[in-house]
């Protein structure tokens, strides 16, 4: 039991990798460097809630001699759960099952005046830790618009028998010397289970699935409340259910790709952004500012980030140093330093707090690495409600450096 439960962890704990599709970027005409990868997501988000209902049928010692619909009970289930991947998830399941199981043929004919057709019935209760795999995702590279997929299901988790029939009392006492009698344990159980099966999915809407789910269930011998000369019995659970995704910090219900750039990108990115400085590029925020002072002007180095990122790397620090000694030579002004995300990613909330950060992060790197008076610099952060480049999105996730007359 131990071996597996072991080995069970070991696989439940596994992580799968998925491919990442490269494509070409054409507009200058550079080496492949646009990597379509899927956005940044946290804990709280692709979580899903799901309830299911149908029927499950008892593989226990003498259920084979009973009739299939005589075995056969309902059961009903809630599901809570997140999918770390597209391909990896997890849940906690609870459910509640009708069971039946039976009597050994032997003292049902000797005795059908006391057991009659054998069958006896009691209620369960049972908890899972399921690992979820999307096969589909696992095998092939994730398709946002794809309706049907097959989901693996390895759980491990317990079983509790209760509420027996109260006929197999009566069991307890022998008709006969020639026979012992066929003995249920009443008392209330719990063991330890797992089990596997598959759950085929079917997408309704962005929010709602429809599934079909059948697993295989172990669980100790004794469940139905008597022992035979083996240590495990079993059942099969199959149900019909539905489940609703909940939305995420970007107000998606799925996983969703994005365009980011690589390393080598957002540093060639940078210098295309200081030669666009001196061609008429809409900038509201600088529009803004020249009206309202018109000394104000916006600096020929910016930082840029990596999506959903407000690290400063090696090369960009370099802008900072350039920003800090522009404001050794130029005593008579003082900087803002402004933030923004870019509007494709994200929601307003989680963007505006973005930008603070990136913002701060230069403003820190300037203060505490290169010396300069905090007297001297501001910062501004503005999210994703301006865009101060239109020529390429991916521009805006970024802190400009804008000059303001200094007030001795």
């Amino acid at each position: 039991m131990k071996k597996i439960a072991i080995l069970f962890v070991v696989f439940f704990c596994s992580v799968s990798l998925w491919a990442q599709t490269i494509e070409d970027d054409a507009t200058w005409k550079l080496k492949t460097d646009t990597v379509r990868a899927l956005k940044h997501y946290k804990a709280g988000d692709n979580w899903f809630i799901g309830i299911q209902a149908g029927a499950n049928h008892s593989l226990s010692e003498n259920s084979r001699f009973g009739s299939f619909g005589a075995m056969t009970r309902p059961s009903i289930a809630l599901s809570v759960g997140k999918y770390f991947s597209p391909a990896i998830g997890a849940r906690v399941q609870l459910a509640y099952l009708k069971q039946m199981s039976r009597a050994n043929s032997e003292v049902i004919e000797a005795f059908p005046e006391v057991y009659g057709k054998g069958n006896y019935g009691f209620n369960m209760f049972n908890g899972y830790l399921d690992g979820l795999f999307n096969l589909h995702n696992i095998f092939a590279q994730y398709d946002e618009d794809i309706r049907f997929n097959v989901v693996g299901i390895l759980g491990m988790g317990f079983n509790s028998s209760f509420g027996f029939d109260d006929k197999v009392k009566e069991w307890d006492k022998s008709p006969s010397e020639e026979f012992a009698p066929y003995q249920i344990s009443t008392d209330n159980k719990t063991f330890f289970s797992l089990r596997a099966g598959l759950q085929f999915n079917y997408m309704l809407s962005n929010a709602l699935d429809i599934n079909l789910e059948a697993t295989f269930n172990a669980t100790d011998d004794a469940f139905n409340g008597t022992r035979y000369d083996r240590k495990w019995d079993s059942y099969a659970n199959v149900m019909l259910g539905l489940t609703y995704h909940f939305k995420d910090q970007y107000g998606d219900r799925r996983f969703r790709y994005t365009e980011v750039n690589d390393q080598a990108w957002v540093d060639e990115l940078n210098r295309k952004i200081n030669e666009e400085r001196n061609k008429p590029v809409p900038a509201p925020v600088v529009t803004e500012v020249k009206k309202e002072v018109v000394k104000n002007e916006m600096l020929g180095m910016t930082v840029s980030f990596i999506i959903d990122k407000y690290n400063i790397t090696d090369i960009q620090k370099k802008n900072v140093a350039e920003a800090a000694k522009y404001l050794e030579d130029h005593p008579e002004v003082n900087l803002i330093i402004t933030g923004y995300a870019d509007v494709q990613t994200g929601n307003p909330a989680y963007n505006l707090k973005l930008s603070q950060r990136r913002a701060e992060a230069v403003c820190n790197m300037m203060v505490k690495e290169f010396g300069v008076d905090p007297s001297r610099i501001r910062v501004d952060y503005k999210g994703d409600s301006l865009q101060p480049y239109q020529l390429k999105n991916e521009w805006n996730r970024v802190v400009v450096f804008i000059t303001e007359a200094r007030n001795k």
